[in-house]
């Protein structure tokens, strides 16, 4: 749902409302389970992939009972005019929400359900000169390929490594959409280099680290040591 609805409109991904009339049921069956593989080889797939700002749905380890109780949701909300995943109601970005963003993403205030700052993973033009984290990618640009439903993508996370985290301490609306607005406001930007100075910084600090523990643990068995040298 953080990526799609059942005929609420175009998210991060397609609306999958009469999916079954556009696509034979294997082909939707197979997508689902294995869409890594599908987005590699299938045609009809990687064209789906340009039209969505080649942004790749991830595998999910759906099983193919799972992926028939899917199906069978898109075809009864299909055919009932049942929508599911509305995209969440823009309204005007205003400097108050770009403050806040900016706050929460970098961990300064932090998120009322307790899950780590997006800084923990993530980084973004106009945070510190180290930046954040390297383990999600660089979201300078991520208003520009997703749009507004950037903020359904970070209320309801589907990314594997994001899912565990923040299905237990979820992101409110509102935070999704202060977060989306900081990262409009830097989206024209340019992603952050990789600062050279960090890797240089991290070995000083472990040799420094070495050093200091030696010194401070120089005598700490020597008394224990000269009664066994004087017994042998």
């Amino acid at each position: 749902m953080s990526c799609h609805s059942i005929g609420g409109g175009k998210k991060t991904g397609p609306d999958l409302k009469d999916v079954m009339k556009r696509r034979e049921h294997a082909w939707v069956e197979k997508f689902i389970q294995a869409p890594d593989a599908m987005l590699a080889s299938d045609p009809t797939a990687m064209a789906l992939l340009a039209e969505n700002a080649n942004t790749k749905m991830p595998n999910l380890g759906i099983t193919p009972d799972e992926a028939a109780g899917l199906i069978k949701l898109i075809e009864e909300a299909t055919a009932t005019g049942r929508v599911i995943g509305k995209p969440m109601a823009v309204r005007p970005i205003t400097p108050a929400d770009i403050a806040l963003g900016r706050a929460l993403f970098s961990g300064k205030l932090k998120l009322s359900g307790g899950g780590p700052a997006c800084f923990s993973c993530h980084t973004a033009s106009g945070i510190a000169r180290w930046g954040g984290g390297r383990l999600g990618p660089d979201l300078t640009g991520a208003t520009a390929r997703l749009g507004p439903t950037l903020a359904d993508a970070i209320a309801s996370p589907s990314w594997p490594t994001m899912r565990p985290i923040f299905g237990a301490k979820p992101i409110t609306s509102d935070e999704a959409f202060q977060i989306t607005a900081y990262l409009k406001s830097v989206e024209a930007e340019p992603a952050r280099p990789r600062d050279p100075l960090l890797p240089v910084a991290g070995c000083m600090g472990l040799a420094l680290g070495i050093l200091f523990t030696g010194f401070w643990g120089r005598n700490r068995l020597r008394g224990v040591r000269s009664r066994l040298i004087a017994r042998a």
